[in-house]
């Protein structure tokens, strides 16, 4: 069984570097077992969410019916402290608070960095025998020396030793959490590449995402009953073939931004929603700048928190909607999310108003194990 699936991941890898041509349903197999499912609105916490913050939250929430529960973030340097040692304290912290307050932790593993000088990476990562694990990028977009003091990073995923080290977190995560009845989902953070300091080819573009398909896979496998979602947006070409090995795999698709006007967006991610609407659950994510502006880069022009829930709900279709706890004045999102979580006309319903049927490619879908 191991080598078929191996043959399997490989033929996926294949078709996706040829161009994201569709997957037949002999090259990937979704796992067949009853998956949980408690769709509905959670409260996303950036990485750096400390004890008091993740407490508060869950202790927020506790009392209101329509909020599922809430989104952690994790590096993966912050789980895999050296090669094979893993730390979990974290997360079995966070898992905790979920289930003391009857909500459901669902997590991201970040493999990128926004920051100058972050690391996202196990330090045993960045050496010449994972090909350096990273390549560099730009900060907003500005030219920068390459040194890790002005740029940020992103996993060199077309490296297959870093590829399959992501693979063994997964496995190991899955070991541990799967079974977890309050441990809703794990999820892997955008595919936009970055500004990369030193180009890419399209060779290691190809290789990243057929790479990627494979992770994807293989986390799916670890975590049978789990959902498991891919977050994407960009790059534009690259996208329907790894769609495609989600729709085999049985892997959700989200995003990293819920924008009510953003032309990119429109013509490369939200289309994918359509795709496998009703087939996959979908997760769109309200970030920090989906609060004060309508698109990407866009005026200060703060939409009403209702009409974020109206169009994820609506245009992306969405099970799961991510609300970041956003705490920026003078607007202070999050408080406005929260009156309307509190409000009168809004959904009391747990999923608040979302969409609750089970996704047409999961066996089943079922409250707990």
């Amino acid at each position: 069984m191991k080598k078929l699936n191996s043959v399997r991941a490989s033929l996926a890898a294949l078709l996706l570097a040829l161009g994201g041509a569709a997957l037949s349903q002999a090259a990937v197999t979704a796992p067949t077992a009853p998956v949980k499912w408690h769709p509905g609105h959670y409260v996303a916490l950036g990485a750096s969410a400390g004890e008091y913050l993740t407490t508060n939250t869950f202790k927020e929430i506790s009392a209101l019916p329509n909020v599922r529960g809430v989104m952690t973030r994790y590096a993966w340097r912050d789980i895999e402290t050296s090669r094979g040692v893993y730390d979990f304290s974290r997360i079995d912290r966070d898992l905790s608070l979920a289930r003391a307050a009857g909500k459901q932790l669902f997590i991201t593993i970040s493999t990128k960095a926004f920051q100058a000088g972050a690391r996202a990476l196990p330090d045993y990562l960045h050496t010449a025998e994972y090909g350096g694990g990273v390549y560099r990028i730009r900060i907003s977009g500005k030219d920068a020396t390459g040194s890790e003091a002005t740029t940020g990073e992103n996993i060199a995923l077309y490296e297959p030793s870093v590829r399959d080290r992501l693979v063994a977190l997964a496995r190991v995560l899955g070991r541990r959490y799967n079974a977890q009845n309050n441990f809703e989902g794990i999820a892997y953070n955008e595919t936009a590449l970055g500004q990369a300091v030193v180009p890419l080819t399209d060779a290691q573009k190809n290789t990243f995402f057929a790479n990627l398909a494979q992770v994807d896979t293989a986390t799916r496998q670890a975590f049978p009953n789990t959902v498991v979602m891919q977050f994407l947006n960009f790059p534009k070409p690259n996208m329907p073939g790894l769609v495609s090995n989600m729709l085999n795999a049985g892997v959700a698709l989200g995003g990293p931004d819920t924008f009510l006007n953003d032309s990119t967006l429109e013509a490369s991610a939200y289309p994918l929603y359509d795709t496998v609407a009703g087939k996959l659950p979908l997760g769109p994510s309200v970030q920090a700048e989906n609060y004060v502006t309508t698109y990407q880069f866009g005026p200060y022009a703060p939409p009403a928190v209702t009409d974020l829930y109206a169009f994820a709900r609506g245009r992306l279709h969405a099970n799961y909607l991510f609300w970041s706890k956003t705490l920026t004045p003078p607007l202070i999102p999050y408080d406005n999310v929260m009156k309307m979580f509190k409000s009168a006309s809004f959904p009391k319903d747990a999923a608040g108003g979302l969409n609750t049927a089970c996704p047409t490619l999961f066996t089943a879908c079922v409250a707990g194990l």
